[in-house]
């Protein structure tokens, strides 16, 4: 396994995973591109998976379509068809990437048939593949014992979501919570850059902001923004140990207004800067 960092970025870095002992993995990163990155026509022997995290909405054409990846939508191609930008983004953007073979990493009787179709598929609202793309991505770039077990079986978590947004599925209800609350958690993970407020929160579930605060802090113990500002600190813990994004891009994918704004509510919650726990963390980027 190899990892580079293509020049051009504003950061990130390209994994190469043939050599790292699980069948069906190809390559896979994370990137932070500027407005004159433009991903140009390539093809693949496997299924590629993009999902776009931050950035206005890019273009792209797939074979003989076109479709829009708005941030947090998900496009998946498969093996052996052109894809390409359509056009430069008019901002920069944010993107993780994977490229892998469903039917090495799942059991053949799991193998959805939407990867033995081979038609590529495009998912608007795909936050829900946030948390396992990081999952994936922690085990690429960082050694530790059961690294194999750890890459396949996160890959296999990977397919397993594309599959159930690919057929229309959402998230189900978590049985512990009230439905309103389950739903709302899962709207600040899914959007945790975007400071959903109570009153949002509260329209998307047919409460009162009143009503909807009481019943999250009673199932929960944390008020919505406690529970958000918690998800956005063991995410900047991680994407700080195991990343070399800037901190000024991480604070704004995020959803803070500054890195200063970031920095001060991550000392608040650690009692140290994020330059001192990127420093001191004992996970780094694989070389």
């Amino acid at each position: 396994m190899s990892i580079d960092r293509p020049t051009g970025l504003s950061a990130g870095f390209h994994a190469h995973l043939q050599h790292a002992g699980v069948r069906g993995l190809r390559h896979a990163g994370d990137q932070h591109a500027p407005t004159s990155w433009v991903i140009g026509t390539h093809t693949h022997d496997a299924w590629e998976l993009y999902l776009q995290l931050a950035g206005p909405p890019t273009t792209w054409t797939v074979a003989d379509r076109t479709c829009e990846v708005p941030s947090r939508g998900l496009l998946a191609v498969p093996p052996d068809v052109p894809h390409a930008m359509a056009a430069s983004s008019t901002a920069p953007y944010h993107f993780l990437f994977a490229a892998l073979v469903p039917a090495d990493l799942v059991p053949a009787e799991d193998l959805h048939p939407v990867w033995r179709q081979r038609r590529p598929f495009a998912v608007p609202d795909a936050g829900s593949m946030v948390a396992p793309f990081e999952l994936f991505l922690r085990e690429v770039t960082t050694y530790q014992p059961l690294r194999a077990a750890g890459l396949a079986h996160s890959a296999a978590l990977l397919v397993t979501e594309a599959t159930r947004l690919a057929q229309g599925g959402r998230p189900g209800r978590r049985l512990a919570l009230h439905p309103a609350v389950a739903t709302a958690a899962r709207l600040i993970e899914d959007r945790l850059a975007d400071g959903l407020t109570v009153a949002g929160l509260a329209a998307r579930v047919h409460l009162s902001p009143a009503h909807l605060a009481e019943l999250f802090h009673a199932e929960t113990g944390e008020t919505p923004g406690r529970y958000r500002t918690r998800l956005r600190m063991e995410r900047a813990r991680l994407l700080l140990a195991e990343t070399d994004v800037p901190v000024t891009t991480l604070a704004a994918d995020l959803g803070y207004s500054s890195s200063q704004h970031f920095a001060t509510a991550f000392r608040r919650e650690t009692g140290t800067t994020p330059s001192r726990y990127r420093r001191s963390a004992t996970g780094r980027l694989a070389r």
